[in-house]
C-alpha cells in the first residue's frame, strides 16, 4: 500500500479546500488505496507546512513553511551574513532568570554535597573535616 507523499499534501489540500473532505477522501482512497483516508487528512491538519481554519473548515498553508528551519546548500556556501533578528529583552531577562535559577541549584547541589563532610562551628571558630569519608568517596585532599 502506498503512502501519501508530503510532496501530494498541498494537491489534497487543494482538493479539500475546493470540493470538500469527502472529495478529498475520496480522492485518497482512489490514488493512494488507502482504507481510512481521514488519518491522511488529519495528518496534513497536523503537520507544521498547514494549518486549519475551523470557522471556514479550510486547510490553509503556513506562512511557517516558507521560512525553513534548517538552511540550504546555498545559504552555507554564501558568504553573506544573515541578518539576526533582534531578541526582545524581555525574552533576555526571562533566559536570564532561568539561567540564574540553574546555577542557585547547581550551588545548592555542591553545598550539600560538601556538608557530608564539612562542619563549621562558628562558636569555637573551627572547621571539621571528614577526612576518612572524603578519601572513600573518591575524594582527594590537597592543603595549599
Amino acid at each position: 500500500m502506498p503512502n501519501v507523499r508530503k510532496e501530494d499534501y498541498e494537491k489534497i489540500v487543494n482538493i479539500f479546500n475546493e470540493s470538500g473532505d469527502k472529495t478529498a477522501m475520496e480522492y485518497i482512497q482512489e490514488n493512494y488505496g488507502i482504507k481510512f483516508p481521514r488519518g491522511v487528512i488529519a495528518r496534513i491538519k497536523q503537520s507544521p507546512e498547514f494549518s486549519y481554519d475551523k470557522e471556514n473548515k479550510k486547510i490553509i498553508k503556513s506562512s511557517k513553511a516558507e521560512e525553513s528551519i534548517f538552511m540550504g546548500l546555498d545559504e552555507l556556501c554564501s558568504k553573506e551574513v544573515p541578518s539576526m533578528d533582534l531578541v526582545s529583552p524581555v525574552l533576555l531577562t526571562k533566559n536570564n532568570d532561568i539561567l540564574e535559577s540553574l546555577y542557585r541549584e547547581l550551588m545548592q547541589e555542591k553545598l550539600l554535597e560538601l556538608t557530608k563532610y564539612i562542619t563549621l562551628n562558628r562558636y569555637t571558630g573551627t572547621i571539621d573535616i571528614n577526612k576518612q569519608a572524603l578519601i572513600t568517596d573518591g575524594y582527594q585532599i590537597n592543603f595549599n
